[in-house]
């Protein structure tokens, strides 16, 4: 079998950095640091392979380039649309970053290689249905195309005359100094699109469904019409991992589309994953509606719903017994032996253990958090996390948690045990703590002062998360109940920052951030819907902290370089 030159191998992935790094802008994620190169790029010449057919004169969006049968796709269909909404922080790191790479390529000048990003209008990276199941990351490379449409042909136009090659139909091939080939790419001027692919044959068919001789991604099941405007990523699992008795079964895929802005529909993730040692969640857990996330204490960073419902019929062990395939053992009745050895039962923990769980973050507001290096150490001080477990029966609760405080005082020389609770001292003024309560199982982690303080504040209605405008807001956009909820206060993030980064947070607007998980009852495996709002603005806080993180490292490795040389 052909094996493609190393110089492909190397060169391709240079030439979809640019699509790449644009598609990190529909994530709110910053470009990565660039490595220094030991050698210069090798310069391109250019020869134009056979002409082939006449090359279409219009096509309506880029997906009308990708084969119908594309079993992987990521699209930014409004590069421009996203850069004027991202904090001016991520927009300028993004395009000194894209522009940099640009400008190392031969033939390409700074100005230049502004104009490129200036007049970029949207951007696709696919890979069409001849990719084998299971090839590696370097083969899907080097089966891959990437698709761009430009506002202002002018620049590409200016890029093609300035690098040393011989027209052709608008097609060209582009060759390194061994006169090895590094890409195969069309300029279809009329359109104002460029296709870049790592070989000719990808390249043709994507010219095919172009001129409509083949049909495009709009004829997949894979793709979603209605999100088509906004960033979104569509991938075949069976067919690009599939293979052998443990890949994803048919029907397995994945499709995410991330929110462009807050008035467009919000995040959405869809996920089929079929296989034996899938668990298939959703035929043992009912959804909730996570009435306890709504008792956790106000001032909460981030807040977790879990259901525990067991499904009509179901129990603990049904809900174990889930895994079983994917453990390679039964884990129920690990289960079974571990509470053995407590002096339990599954059958008292089913008794006993609601159908909910509830998470929450914590930070003291009065101990801001910096991103400085002498900083770093003081993450996880002055936090908390505090988790509520519901549970159903007052006599089965009061058993299990008896039973588990006996356990831990014969097990522990470090243990605090009172009526009800239990504590026990960890490193730099933390402690572990559980405690029971009407209805409720508390578990508690962090810096021991502010961590009482939390958990004596579960449950007061005025104090709880309930009473809080901004989660009031998140909930009612919620539909219906689900089987994880996820809120995120970003103010409350932003409160507990001090430096540059705040003012990024503080460009993202107010309103909360709430992601809902549904399964959907499968005995193939799993079949997930998350759905959620705010979701562009958190990905943009991400961000936020991602590029504060990369100017940190930057600035640390120049100092350190500056010492070197003294």
């Amino acid at each position: 079998m052909r094996r493609t030159p190393l110089s492909v191998r190397l060169a391709f992935p240079r030439l979809v950095t640019v699509a790449g790094l644009v598609a990190l802008a529909s994530c709110g994620g910053p470009p990565a640091a660039t490595p220094p190169r030991s050698a210069a790029a090798p310069a391109l010449t250019g020869t134009a392979p056979p002409a082939g057919p006449e090359m279409p004169r219009s096509v309506e969006s880029l997906v009308d380039v990708i084969p119908g049968d594309a079993v992987l796709v990521a699209s930014v269909p409004q590069t421009g649309a996203l850069l004027a909404g991202a904090a001016p922080a991520i927009r300028e790191a993004l395009l000194a970053e894209v522009t940099a790479v640009l400008a190392r390529q031969p033939g390409l000048s700074p100005e230049l290689a502004r104009d490129l990003m200036a007049s970029l209008d949207g951007a696709t990276v696919f890979v069409g249905g001849e990719a084998a199941p299971r090839e590696s990351l370097g083969a899907l490379v080097e089966r891959g195309c990437v698709a761009a449409r430009f506002r202002d042909g002018a620049p590409v136009e200016r890029l093609l005359k300035e690098l040393p090659r011989e027209a052709g139909e608008g097609r060209f091939a582009l060759r390194g100094d061994e006169d090895d080939v590094l890409a195969h790419g069309a300029w279809l001027a009329e359109a104002r699109v460029a296709l870049v692919c790592a070989r000719p044959e990808p390249l043709s068919r994507a010219l095919r469904v172009a001129g409509q001789r083949e049909p495009s991604f709009k004829t997949s099941a894979l793709f979603q019409a209605e999100r088509a405007k906004d960033p979104w990523l569509a991938i075949d699992l069976h067919r690009l991992q599939g293979g052998g008795a443990t890949g994803p079964e048919p029907g397995s895929r994945l499709f995410i589309a991330l929110p462009i802005s807050q008035d467009a529909p919000g995040l959405r993730v869809e996920l089929e994953l079929y296989g034996p040692e899938v668990p298939a969640l959703g035929t043992v857990l009912a959804a909730t509606d996570h009435a306890a996330v709504a008792k956790l204490p106000q001032g909460a960073l981030v807040t977790f719903g879990l259901s525990l419902q067991r499904s009509p019929g179901k129990t603990v062990s049904d809900v174990l017994g889930a895994f079983d395939r994917l453990a390679g053992e039964p884990t129920a009745a690990s289960a079974a032996a571990a509470l053995a050895e407590v002096g339990l039962e599954l059958g008292d923990v089913d008794g006993a253990l609601g159908g909910e769980a509830a998470v929450g973050i914590y930070r003291d507001p009065k101990h801001k958090l910096g991103l400085a290096g002498e900083r770093r150490a003081e993450a996880l001080r002055h936090s908390a996390v505090l988790i509520a477990l519901a549970t159903a029966d007052e006599a089965a609760q009061k058993k299990v948690f008896g039973a588990v405080a006996a356990h831990m005082k014969r097990t522990s020389k470090k243990l605090r045990a009172k009526p009800g609770s239990l504590a026990q001292d960890l490193d730099d003024g933390n402690e572990l703590r559980a405690e029971t309560r009407p209805g409720f199982i508390l578990i508690g982690a962090g810096d021991r002062r502010y961590l009482a303080q939390v958990a004596a504040r579960f449950g007061k209605d005025k104090e709880s998360l309930a009473a809080t405008p901004s989660f009031a807001e998140a909930r009612a956009l919620a539909k219906g109940a689900s089987h994880l909820q996820l809120y995120i206060d970003r103010q409350a993030f932003a409160g507990m920052l001090e430096g540059p980064v705040v003012a990024s947070f503080g460009a993202l607007g107010i309103s909360p951030t709430l992601v809902s998980l549904a399964l959907a009852p499968s005995d193939r495996g799993l079949d997930l819907t998350l759905s959620g709002h705010g979701g562009v603005e958190i990905l943009g806080a991400s961000a936020a902290l991602a590029v504060a993180g990369v100017r940190r490292y930057i600035n640390s490795a120049k100092a350190a370089a500056a010492d070197e040389l003294e």
